[in-house]
């Protein structure tokens, strides 16, 4: 085993623990609310499932086969589970206990380098759990809800099977409508779906199809809740949303729970050996992992030092303008230079441990990918690019599963067989490429294949089947292009190792999300697809440039400035109400950071200005300042919310005498400037 596969399965160990400590915590917690409330609640099994989903995923791409077959086993009963079709009962829990007792141990002989104990008999008490079927008395006739036929048969099976829940339960039923703008309708609707979970759920969101509303997009939610009409009107008073009962009570109606099934008896044996018990809760991974704000802090406090750095040059150079003080201020410099130079050694050290070059997980992702190639029978090259982009150590953990998941979906549903290829006229070979640049303050990771691209009508056909769209419903291409991001989405026939589950791309977007990210997609049939990966530029030491305007000091990070010059007002022109100027014989768009900010100006505004040209991608514009004012090292440090959804906003940062400057997000703040190439 070379040194990038034992660091491959050191960090498997690593992170699978984590996976399986989640775990045994939440089959914990649902036996318990089990046990008090006779029910689990929906957001813990989902929870528990994509867990295993995880695991899977990550044990795959190592081929680990025994652990992926455990866990594949285990996701399929899981499935069955959070659909209803399975019950939870003592049994189940305790082949659940067992079944993660042995994953865990597989796990540490992964990590040993041993072959593992044999799962058949462990692959057969998870099989008998998904052909179990449930015991129960039938169900009682369900009440008529107050709902449009399109809206039934837009449900998917696990709503229905969520709605039926809520019945059984003696819930209310409502449906809430609300309209939102374009702008933030998503992060609107994601707060109103959280305040509701919280004294409810929200069992499914369908967009509004109806041409009399014009304005913004608009949504019903279905919402089961013991809460009345008027309480749940309140929880959305301020967002205009309309809520309508339609699950009328009937008098002396009170609809039949089912019992739950019946259970084998617990297979744990009582009173288990200390020995194995300590040896459940041991760790598998000997790193120690270290809390992000802890670095933060030692971040923090080598950016103070570097302000005493600076302020100790400025006496040192008073000190030599005195001739009689020559000698001192000559010893003080050595001292000082020795200083800087531990300084900047501490320096490095500290973004070293932070700071991670993302080919450390290109290996991995090549490996995943050429064996995900040959299950499916395709042939494959795997180019990788910018392997030395460096990220913040928490992200590239987080980036991995997202990143499996888009190569997955690329391989099995992008590119097309050797002969599908042939006959397109295409080279048998498929390509798979990952780059990963740098552009401004953030960084862009694309995943792009050479495949059949996505089909809209088939992504459309799909997504109607499953229940996601109205049938009738008229998507734009972009709209078609955002169903495959959808919870539940797949357009796979069968459900396989590989993908088919509808929870990939799912998952991928809320990772990134998370990680204060955006994802996008373009694709052109026949020619490929291309999945964008935008992140923020995460908390780091870096070399900036001050500039000045209106009296107030900004900072520039040095990595998006392309070059600065001097430019007179009178050689501004204008072109399509848009302020320009001439940089070797191309328009160049102009920004004054004094209109995007709305700063006030006191005195008359400069006969000259600096251009500070930044790039956002490709293409180029210029920001207007009134000054220069140097280069220093800094530390960005993270701002609030209300400042930090300001575009052009990426933090904050201290630069000598207890003065704190804005750090300047030249992406965002470029974003609605007509760039060009320059």
């Amino acid at each position: 085993m070379d040194k990038s596969q034992a660091k491959a399965l050191k960090d498997f160990v690593a992170e699978a623990e984590e996976i399986l400590e989640a775990l045994s915590e939440d089959l914990e917690t649902s036996q318990e609310q089990l046990e008090s409330s006779g029910k689990v609640r929906p957001d813990r099994v989902n929870k528990i499932f994509r867990e295993m989903h995880s695991l899977k995923g990550l044990a795959s791409m190592l081929g680990l086969e025994k652990i992926t077959a455990v866990a594949h086993d285990l996701e399929s009963l899981l499935d069955r589970v959070r659909m209803g079709k399975v019950k939870f009962s003592p049994g189940l829990f305790a082949l659940l206990h067992d079944s993660r007792k042995a994953l865990r141990q597989l796990v540490a002989d992964a990590g040993e380098g041993r072959p593992g104990a044999d799962t058949a008999a462990l692959l057969t008490r998870i099989a008998a759990g998904v052909d179990a079927r449930d015991a129960a008395a039938p169900r009682s006739a369900e009440p008529v809800l107050l709902l449009d036929e399109n809206t039934l048969k837009s449900l998917t099976e696990y709503e229905e099977h969520r709605l039926r829940d809520n019945i059984e339960e003696g819930n209310r039923l409502f449906a809430i409508q609300v309209g939102f703008s374009f702008t933030d309708f998503d992060t609107r609707l994601r707060a109103l779906t959280e305040k509701l979970g919280g004294s409810g759920e929200v069992i499914s969101t369908l967009p509004v199809v109806d041409p009399s509303l014009t304005d913004g997009l608009h949504f019903r939610l279905l919402y089961g809740t013991s809460l009345g009409l008027a309480e749940v009107e309140s929880e959305v008073a301020g967002t205009g949303a309309a809520v309508t009962d339609i699950l009328p009570r009937l008098p002396g109606a009170a609809p039949d729970s089912e019992p739950l099934a019946a259970g084998e008896p617990a297979e744990e044996a009582r009173g288990a050996a200390e020995a194995e018990e300590a040896d459940d809760v041991r760790g598998l991974s000997n790193s120690v992992k270290v809390a992000i704000s802890k670095l933060d802090a030692v971040m923090g406090i080598v950016g103070e030092l570097n302000l005493v750095q600076t302020s100790f040059e400025r006496s040192v150079q008073r000190l030599s303008a005195e001739e009689a003080q020559a000698e001192l201020a000559s010893e003080f410099g050595r001292h000082l230079r020795g200083m800087q130079k531990k300084l900047d050694e501490l320096q490095r050290a500290i973004i070293d441990i932070r700071m991670v070059p993302i080919g450390q997980i290109f290996t991995r992702l090549n490996r995943t990918a050429r064996r995900l190639a040959r299950q499916a029978n395709k042939q494959v090259s795997i180019q990788l690019y910018g392997g030395d982009t460096e990220l913040d150590k928490m992200m590239i953990d987080e980036l991995v599963t997202p990143l499996v998941h888009i190569i997955r979906n690329g391989i099995d549903h992008g590119l097309e067989t050797p002969e599908e290829r042939r006959a397109a006229g295409k080279t048998e070979e498929g390509l798979l490429g990952v780059s990963a640049y740098q552009k401004g303050n953030s960084i862009v990771i694309e995943v792009t294949d050479d495949g059949r691209g996505l089909q809209q009508e088939k992504i459309r056909a799909a997504a109607v089947r499953k229940g996601l769209v109205a049938e009738d419903a008229v998507l734009s291409a972009e709209e078609c292009m955002e169903l495959i991001f959808l919870p539940g989405f797949s357009s796979a026939e069968t459900v396989t190792e590989v993908s088919g589950r509808g929870v990939g791309l799912d998952a991928v977007k809320t990772a990134v999300e998370g990680m204060k990210g955006t994802i996008s997609v373009w694709s052109e049939p026949g020619r490929g697809t291309t999945f964008q990966l935008t992140l923020p530029i995460t908390l780091a030491i870096i070399q900036s440039l001050i500039v000045s305007c209106c009296g107030q000091r900004y900072a520039i990070p040095i990595s998006s400035v392309v070059e600065t010059f001097r430019l007179r007002e009178d050689e501004i022109d204008w072109v399509d109400r848009r302020e320009v100027s001439n940089l070797r014989g191309a328009t160049l768009p102009l920004l004054r950071l004094e209109r995007r900010f709305g700063l006030e100006r006191e005195g008359k505004a400069p006969e000259r200005h600096f251009v500070v040209v930044s790039r956002r991608g490709e293409r180029s514009a210029g920001i207007l300042v009134d000054e220069l004012v140097g280069e220093q090292e800094t530390v960005i440090h993270p701002i609030g919310r209300n400042l930090g959804r300001v575009p052009g906003v990426a933090g904050a940062t201290e630069i000598g005498e207890n003065q704190v400057i804005l750090v300047i997000d030249t992406a965002s703040l470029l974003a609605t400037s007509e760039a060009v190439r320059v």
